[in-house]
């Protein structure tokens, strides 16, 4: 199963209730609402998307369909963006 990680070039604070992030390769910004920073939190140590997805679930009124397909799609275009790694466990 996927492990998902912090890519290690992302320097990040907090700005209100936002996550805001810079990618030192890429020098590209990035903001992230509530829910994207609990998750970009979670996964400061690698964690697979059951483990993402029971932890929002806790915290969050969703259902768990669409938790998970939420957290799939920010995980993909994260992936996407460089923001996070994911690999095999």
């Amino acid at each position: 199963m996927e492990k998902y990680s912090r890519n290690e070039q992302i320097i990040d604070g907090e700005l209100d209730d936002n996550q805001v992030m810079m990618h030192l390769d890429k020098g590209k910004y990035f903001g992230l609402d509530p829910v994207a920073k609990r998750i970009w939190e979670l996964i400061e140590e690698p964690k697979n998307i059951t483990e993402i997805t029971s932890a929002l679930l806790e915290e969050f009124e969703v259902s768990a369909e669409q938790c998970k397909q939420e957290v799939k799609i920010f995980l993909d275009k994260a992936i996407q963006f460089d923001i996070i790694k994911s690999e095999l466990a």
